[in-house]
């Protein structure tokens, strides 16, 4: 069956007031469409190339038509294309014609002429000049003066190319093609006459008369029988489709009370969905308050979660290799610790530690910094602040090399006054290591591109001496073990004191031997 897109390029051929310019050939319709006009549809007698969008057609073909334009102007008839062109934008396709004229074909009076010419394209019109000068039609022996004449009538205008609709005029077709027959029986408009003829709006019997005062060829009967037949069951199609059509009725009543009683809801929806809308905007405000304080009440717990009380803080700084990167660049030269606490109701307290250094130690040292900061027991504390801060950077290889230094606060300074912002000026030290001593390859104090601090507050003015051995104890165990080891080594210590004091206080025995 062809498809809609053949169909619609050979109607427009058949009504199409130009005389085919192209070879007519037996078989014609089994030959590839490369080698057909786009236009009239037969081989191509002198092909040209249209530039803009590559088909191909006679030139006769072409001409013609260029010659009737008002614009100048050619449309190419292919529906995927409709590209338009005028004489500048056409090619001679040389190449293309070499290989045409050597295509191989039969001659179009094969069966009404018994010829048995075979040949090429390019010698074609010479065999029809030759042997084909009586150009008189073999369907119904009308005669023309050339070749293109009767090829154009019997292409387009020969009676036997015809058969009249039994239900013309009412069809809206007179004669029609008989290869388009039976799309015609198919069509719109004919159902259209058919159910009207079997509704009665017409008499059948003046189909009858006309059909059969029309008939202009053998096969009318044939016609008939397969068109009273499609009448019948078409009559069957329209009895059931006035059936369907009550019932369709029926259904629709019952569907637009149905829909009136669902448009009913949605209006009562719409309405109870428009006063849910405005009371939840009312509650927006106290919504957002909400999530707000919530916010507030994790970021306390998060900050809570793991704050020291015990006036010591053990900080943890991982990703030094970025973060030194970024105070290089001055994107951020310093970072804080956590907040700890020398007590549940004591001093705030924050560290402050520049990578790069600050002031005078800039590139060469690390600076750490104290601060105090405003807490919510101040009025009960004692101040200046006055306690010893002790700073110390991890040795993580085991050896306990550790970098440590500590400072006592001036009490004349404002940094150690109570805090009347949300944190005094930070005072510390400000070369704390030496840059290299972290920048190593393999240094002891950065592993894993991770490095510990720890900040010490002494509440208990431990003595220099037991610094170190404190900063040997293992982190994991609870703060009292540590206090009780702390207070032991002490006790140890004083005693070792004790008894050096003492020996060196007894007098030495004199000789009395002699």
């Amino acid at each position: 069956m062809a498809s809609n897109k053949e169909l619609y390029q050979s109607l427009s051929r058949s009504m199409s007031s130009y005389a085919p310019c192209g070879y007519l050939v037996d078989g014609i319709e089994e030959i590839e469409d490369k080698w057909k006009c786009i236009f009239c549809g037969y081989i191509m007698k002198e092909p040209i190339q249209f530039v803009e969008c590559g088909h191909r057609s006679c030139k006769g073909c072409f001409e013609s038509r260029i010659a009737a334009a008002t614009n100048a102007q050619v449309t190419c008839p292919d529906e995927d294309c409709n590209y338009q062109f005028d004489r500048n934008q056409i090619m001679l396709d040389r190449a293309f014609k070499r290989e045409l004229d050597k295509k191989a074909i039969t001659c179009i009076y094969k069966t009404s002429k018994n010829c048995s010419w075979k040949g090429t394209v390019n010698a074609y019109q010479e065999h029809l000049d030759k042997d084909h000068t009586n150009f008189s039609c073999d369907r119904c022996q009308e005669s023309f003066s050339s070749n293109e004449a009767l090829i154009n009538h019997q292409s387009k205008t020969c009676s036997s190319l015809f058969q009249r609709c039994p239900l013309a005029p009412h069809c809206g077709e007179e004669m029609i093609r008989k290869e388009e027959f039976s799309a015609h029986l198919l069509s719109e408009k004919h159902q259209e006459a058919t159910a009207l003829a079997l509704l009665g709006k017409f008499n059948a019997p003046e189909i009858s008369d006309q059909d059969h005062d029309m008939e202009t060829n053998t096969d009318t009967n044939d016609l008939e029988e397969e068109t009273s037949t499609k009448l019948s069951e078409l009559a069957d199609k329209v009895q059931k489709l006035n059936d369907d059509t009550v019932q369709l009725s029926r259904d629709f009543i019952k569907l637009n009370e149905l829909t009136q009683l669902a448009t009913h809801e949605v209006n009562n929806f719409q309405t109870q969905n428009t006063d849910r809308n405005h009371r939840i905007a009312s509650f927006q405000p106290q919504q957002e308050d909400i999530q707000k304080n919530i916010e507030l009440v994790k970021q306390n717990i998060e900050q809570n979660q793991h704050i020291s009380t015990d006036g010591t803080l053990t900080w943890r700084i991982d990703r030094v290799a970025e973060k030194m990167s970024d105070a290089v660049s001055e994107r951020q030269t310093s970072i804080f610790s956590p907040i700890f606490y020398s007590s549940p109701y004591g001093y705030k307290m924050r560290a402050r530690l520049y990578l790069q250094g600050d002031g005078t130690a800039r590139r060469t040292h690390l600076s750490l910094f104290f601060l105090l900061m405003k807490g919510d027991y101040d009025a009960l504390l004692k101040w200046p602040f006055e306690h010893k801060v002790t700073f110390c950077l991890f040795d993580q290889t085991g050896n306990n090399r550790h970098m440590i230094d500590s400072f006592r606060p001036d009490g004349k300074s404002a940094s150690y006054q109570r805090p009347t912002g949300d944190a005094n000026i930070a005072t510390g030290i400000p070369k704390f290591c030496p840059l290299p001593m972290i920048q190593q390859d393999d240094n002891a104090y950065v592993r894993d591109d991770t490095l510990f601090l720890k900040i010490i507050v002494d509440l208990n003015e431990t003595p220099k001496m037991i610094l170190p051995f404190m900063l040997t104890l293992n982190p994991g165990l609870p703060n009292h073990v540590q206090q009780v080891l702390i207070n032991q080594e002490k006790i140890k210590r004083e005693q070792q004191n004790l008894l050096n004091a003492s020996t060196a206080t007894q007098p030495t025995p004199m000789n009395t031997c002699g």
